[in-house]
């Protein structure tokens, strides 16, 4: 009886535990969310940014800002490392940066995974705030200025979608 009791106790356990590991994770609030032609989702046929994924995924790099002044420290998530996340299609050209007023700034995906254009959350260690393009505002790295102008800097992203 014991031993019966045992096993059943024991594969309830077990079940509990498959059926806990196919269940993602919460998703917070969004910062970015991603959509378009990605192979990899957290919500629905999107993948969410929170802050979360903000505090994990970021990295700290010095860029020279057109608009608030050089050897600023922005900090936030590379798009080469989101790409490397989402996966994108393999027929996507363009990741198209959205503001909350929906103007859209386009970046070649090769230039994406080529240059340090970063989607920051803070500068100089404080976070980015709505007067200074935040919650997140994308940032070019010296050698992606030939390419993409002052006015490329987009402030107020709240989406990036692969086409």
């Amino acid at each position: 009886m014991k031993k019966s009791l045992f096993i059943l106790v024991a594969v309830a356990m077990f079940a509990t535990l498959l059926v806990g590991c196919g269940t993602p994770a919460p998703v917070g609030e969004a910062l970015i969310t991603v959509s378009g032609k990605i192979g990899k989702t957290n919500s629905g046929d999107n993948y969410v940014l929170d802050q979360a994924a903000f505090d994990a995924k970021s990295v700290e790099l010095t860029y020279n800002d057109p608009w608030m002044g050089d050897g600023l420290k922005y900090k936030g998530i590379l798009l080469k490392d989101l790409i490397t996340l989402v996966k994108p299609k393999s027929d996507v050209t363009t990741v198209s940066l959205i503001a909350t007023d929906g103007k859209a700034f386009d970046i070649a995906l090769a230039d994406a995974k080529q240059y340090n254009i970063i989607l920051a959350r803070w500068v100089d260690g404080a976070l980015l705030t709505e007067a200074n393009g935040g919650p997140v505002k994308v940032a070019y790295s010296d050698d992606a200025k030939a390419t993409y102008p002052d006015t490329q800097w987009a402030w107020w992203v709240v989406e990036v979608k692969f086409k």
